[in-house]
């Protein structure tokens, strides 16, 4: 393996992923196909590894350990791109740019944009640059300082992590209007049986939610799995079914035909601000954590 890898093997990389084709990356980067293929062999002797399936006459199909590795430095590769805009934040003193990667649902939520409104009426010159991510994804990027905060459930399990929990708030139960279940103000097991249930899957939210049936003998119908809580919620907003989720999917939408409703046992869920432990906060994210608060006071969480 060598460690002489050059951006335009990078760039070259890049441009094949997001094109998904080598001529597609030749005409993004205005060159040669011919010299694009001639990168890609580079980065992978560089790197030790295979980053493609190669087929004449058909497309390069990313291998999984690709895919993965570009998932790694994907970020890595967007700061290149902000290098200019970096070095005019550091010269200049009156702007700055808050990186922020967080699960789905509290970077849509109506919480977090009303804080980031509260937050620039008083900071006008500083940006965000605003992160989906899964929450794993999360904490390699703020260990790699990809990212200068997350935002995700509590608790994390990475020593190389430090957390600031902001609020602890009860799961809720999502149905459409004309659902038996809707007139209800709480729900709980005992009203699942039959009905079909939407659930999320690979997330700790899911784990914390199988615990609470776990002392259940009932058979539960789970019809729907979906690694995005916004697709659970949107499913049972069309009537599908039941969907468990965090009270912060439902601010994202402006839907009047479900109904958000209690949900026993109660399942508590604490969200919080990841960082990097070695780092510290600088004044700016602690006055962005204050207006997170204050908007979720105003909101009633």
């Amino acid at each position: 393996m060598s460690n002489r890898i050059k951006l335009r093997q990078l760039r070259a990389y890049q441009a094949v992923m997001s094109s998904g084709s080598v001529t597609g990356a030749a005409g993004r980067l205005n060159t040669t196909q011919p010299a694009v293929s001639k990168h890609l062999a580079a980065l992978e002797e560089a790197i030790g590894m295979r980053l493609f399936i190669r087929r004449r006459g058909g497309p390069m199909k990313p291998t999984h350990a690709g895919v993965k590795f570009y998932k790694s430095i994907e970020g890595t590769l967007s700061g290149i791109d902000n290098i200019t805009n970096i070095a005019r934040e550091i010269t200049d003193h009156s702007s700055a740019r808050l990186r922020i990667a967080g699960t789905e649902p509290l970077i849509n939520s109506q919480f977090l944009a009303g804080a980031l409104t509260r937050f620039k009426s008083k900071n006008p010159n500083v940006r965000f640059s605003l992160d989906s991510r899964h929450r794993l994804d999360i904490e390699e990027w703020v260990v790699s300082r990809q990212a200068d905060f997350g935002l995700a459930l509590l608790p994390v399990g990475n020593p190389l992590i430090s957390t600031h929990a902001f609020i602890s708030t009860p799961a809720v139960a999502i149905v459409h209007e004309d659902h038996r279940l809707a007139k209800k103000n709480t729900i709980s097991p005992a009203d699942l049986v039959e009905e079909r249930l939407i659930l999320p899957s690979r997330q700790p939210l899911r784990t914390q939610i199988d615990l609470a049936f776990a002392s259940r003998e009932t058979f539960f119908n789970i019809d729907i799995e979906a690694s995005s809580i916004m697709t659970c919620y949107r499913f049972a907003a069309e009537g599908f079914g039941i969907a468990i989720c965090d009270p912060f999917t439902p601010s994202a939408f402006q839907d009047t035909k479900i109904r958000v409703l209690k949900w026993e046992p109660e399942v508590l869920l604490t969200y919080g601000a990841l960082f990097n432990k070695d780092d510290e906060r600088s004044e700016v994210i602690d006055q962005l954590l204050t207006c997170i608060k204050e908007e979720l006071d105003v909101q009633g969480f």
